[in-house]
């Protein structure tokens, strides 16, 4: 699953949105089996070092990417 972009209005910002939005995303990948391609950088730079729990969904450089439709 990629993680492309977190967005959140800019009279919203500073309240953990992001965050949740974070946790709400990750929990619906691992309770599919699904891996997870962050490619935006609030969660790759920000969310994931804070919450490292998440690591072990995360599809490393190493690892074969996933093939578009």
């Amino acid at each position: 699953m990629e993680m492309a972009h977190t967005y959140v209005p800019g009279s919203k910002r500073g309240r953990g949105l992001a965050a949740r939005l974070c946790d709400a995303a990750f929990a619906h990948a691992r309770e599919r089996g699904m891996r997870v391609l962050p490619t935006c950088s609030y969660i790759s730079e920000t969310y994931l070092p804070r919450n490292p729990e998440w690591n072990e969904l995360v599809i490393t450089e190493k690892e074969p990417k996933p093939s578009s439709m």
